[in-house]
C-alpha cells in the first residue's frame, strides 16, 4: 500500500481491518508500530508511530482486528520514504503484513 502526502498538511485517518484467510485477527494485547525510513539510511526513522498510548496508531477494536493510523500533521522532509507496519502480538510473535512507499511531496504555501 502506497501513500502520497503534502509536507506539513494533516494526514487523514486510515483504518485497517486485519484478516487472514477471511478470519479476523485478534489484536488484544498487541503493539503496532510504523516507521518511515529512507532506503539509503535504514537506521534512521524519520517518523515513528505506535499504538502504545495511541501515539499515532490506535487499536479501535482488538477482537475485531481493527486499527487505524490517526489523523495528524506530518511535517517531515520531502522524500519518497519506505515504511512498514509491524505487529507484536501478546504471545511475542512479530508479523509485518503492510509495507510500501510513503511519498512526502513539497508544499508550495508555507
Amino acid at each position: 500500500m502506497n501513500f502520497t502526502h503534502k509536507k506539513g498538511d494533516t494526514f487523514d485517518e486510515v483504518a485497517f481491518s486485519l484478516k487472514i484467510n477471511n478470519v479476523v485477527v485478534d489484536l488484544t494485547g498487541a503493539v503496532i508500530k510504523m516507521q518511515l525510513k529512507k532506503n539509503d539510511n535504514p537506521s534512521v526513522s524519520y517518523l515513528s508511530l505506535t499504538s502504545v498510548s495511541s501515539a499515532g496508531i490506535t487499536i479501535t477494536s482488538p477482537t475485531a482486528g481493527l486499527f487505524k493510523i490517526n489523523s495528524q500533521i506530518i511535517d517531515i522532509e520531502s522524500f519518497n520514504y519506505v515504511y512498514d507496519i509491524q505487529i507484536t502480538y501478546a504471545s511475542g510473535v512479530v508479523k509485518t503484513y503492510v509495507s510500501g512507499n510513503f511519498n512526502i511531496t513539497k508544499d508550495i504555501t508555507a
